[in-house]
Formats: C-alpha cells, structure tokens, sequence
C-alpha cells in the first residue's frame, strides 16, 4: 500500500517544518488521483484559504477543490458535533453543551476538548453516504509533536480509566484506527536541520511506543537544490579565496558558498535521519517565492505525488 491508499494519515512534525503546506500538498496530491479526501485541521491558525485561494476555511466542511474539501475543527465545534453522535441527538446535545453549567464542568475534564476533535476525525472515516464510504481519504493537519502525541494517547488512557461507559466504544475504534497499519499511516515531516531533525527522530519513537502508529514516508521540506556541492563547480569555488577581488564578482561567489554550505548541511542531516528513523523518505524542494499560494501549493503536490505514489 501506497500513502494513498490509507484511509486516515495523520501529519506531524515539529512547527515551522512546512506541516500545513505538506497537509495540503497531499490532499491535493490525493484529489488528483481520484480520491475523495478531507482536509482536517486541529485548532489551527487559518492557513489553508491563501494556500489555496478560496475563502477562509472554518468548522463547516468547504469544498477547496474538484473531490478536496477542508474543515478548521475547534474543541467547541467538535464537541458539539460529538456530543450529537454519541447522545444520538443533535436537539439534547445542544441542551446539554449549551448549558452553563455543564459547560463549566466539561471544560475541566482534562483532554475532553482534544478527544472531541481526535472523536471527529474518527468519525468522518466512518462516514458513510450513498452506502459507501463518504471520503476515501482523511488527512489530518495535527498539532505540534508534544500536543499530538497527548492527543492521540487519550483513547487509551480512557479504556484504562473507565471500563465501560458511553465514551468507551468509540475510545477502542479510534485506538484501534490508529494502530492498524492497514488504515493509519502517521507522516512526519521535518527539515534537514538540527532542532527539527532532533524532534523527527524524538517523535517517531514516542509515537511507535506510546501509540502503536504505524510510521508512513518521511518528507524532508525545503531542502536546498544540490548545486556546487560535487563536480567542477564545487572544486572551482574551494579553490577560489574569500576575496576574490572583484565587488561584481564578490556577492555572486558568497552566494555560491551559502548555498553549497546550506546543501551540505542538508545532506549531513538527511543521512543522520535515514539512520535513525528508518523509514522511505521523500524530498520538497525550498521554493525561493515570495507568494506561497496556490501555483506554489500545486508545485509541491506534483513534486510530492510520484515520490509517494513509488512508495510501498
């Protein structure tokens, strides 16, 4: 199996990785080969309308592109639609969410808000329509790594704690979604940096041993092009001085050596990350563009699709 063919992929990674961009990419990426997919954010600073040029996405579902649509879910929102699903009334779970009091004390279950959104998610891989499943693929933009890896620990921390109640059955479906390696793929991503290949390596052991998340491709975002690191280029510019003694000359040659310096780096990095987190990994490019919008976006899912789609 494919990337693609996973019913949920949950996308994680360090913030300032490219998380929201990669999320995007691949639904793109996803859409275009076919499928019906949702783009679900968690709570997150609204993004997705410059990255694809539509209106601001909020907590109703928008449709983004042609079998693409997004959802921005906030804990009021989520809880609300799950408080429906599990009372199996939209008119009493309003009743009783609406309620100060009950507002108050549910606000002070820890957790309760973030397995709302996790019970969302869950749902619309359940959803059927038409009597098939309604999206065939569900891509969620998590939140940052210590906040997700909570998150996605609460179904289990919740069986442990209460046996049997109403929260328990959907507690297990979802633990169970997210440990089964035929459904559930969890992709990192990160860049061939210090800190958040530090944090990619961190991350893919927490979520394997706490979570039981089966690892998908790794994306290294916003890698710099390979230039003057082998062949005569590079030879030439070690062998020319700091100062070549041109001021016409003199910034182009700097610029040559920050990005030999900054590809090297990269390389380094990425190696270190093959070792540590064994899994296939696929490269984006840093996109040297002042207006990441949609034609940027569509770059990237191009880019994206055939390195994924050769993964099995």
């Amino acid at each position: 199996m494919s990337l693609f063919d996973q019913q949920l992929v949950i996308i994680a990674g360090k913030g300032g990785v490219g998380r929201t961009t990669v999320a995007a990419a691949l639904a793109l990426a996803s859409a275009k080969k076919g499928r019906r997919v949702l783009l679900a954010q968690t709570k997150s600073k609204e993004r997705l309308s410059s990255l694809f040029g539509v209106p601001p996405i909020g907590t109703d579902l928008a449709r983004v592109r042609e079998r693409l649509w997004a959802v921005n879910m906030t804990p009021h929102a989520a809880l609300r639609e799950y408080g429906a699903m599990v009372l199996r009334s939209e008119f009493i779970a309003k009743q009783v969410l609406e309620n100060k009091v009950s507002r108050a004390f549910l606000h002070a279950i820890p957790g309760l808000e973030d397995y709302s959104m996790l019970g969302k998610i869950w749902y619309h891989t359940t959803e059927v329509e038409d009597g098939k499943r309604k999206w065939d693929q569900v891509i969620v933009d998590g939140p940052a790594t210590g906040h997700l890896i909570t998150m996605l620990q609460i179904p289990q921390a919740i069986l442990e704690a209460v046996p049997e109640g109403p929260l328990t059955r959907p507690a297990a479906a979802t633990r169970d979604l997210l440990r089964d390696p035929r459904r559930t793929n969890m992709t990192i991503v990160t860049l061939a940096e210090d800190l958040p290949s530090n944090e990619a390596i961190e991350l893919s052991r927490r979520a394997t041993e706490k979570i039981g998340v089966t690892l998908g491709p790794l994306v290294v975002n916003a890698l710099y092009p390979p230039r003057f690191v082998t062949g005569v280029s590079a030879r030439a510019l070690h062998a020319l001085p700091e100062d070549v003694g041109d001021p016409a000359l003199q910034p182009l040659i700097a610029s040559a050596r920050t990005a030999q310096r900054r590809r090297e780096l990269n390389d380094r990095y990425l190696e270190r990350l093959r070792r540590e987190v064994p899994v296939p990994q696929a490269h984006l490019p840093y996109l040297f563009t002042p207006d990441f919008g949609p034609k940027a976006l569509e770059d990237l899912a191009d880019r994206l699709e055939p390195q994924l789609a050769a993964i099995q």
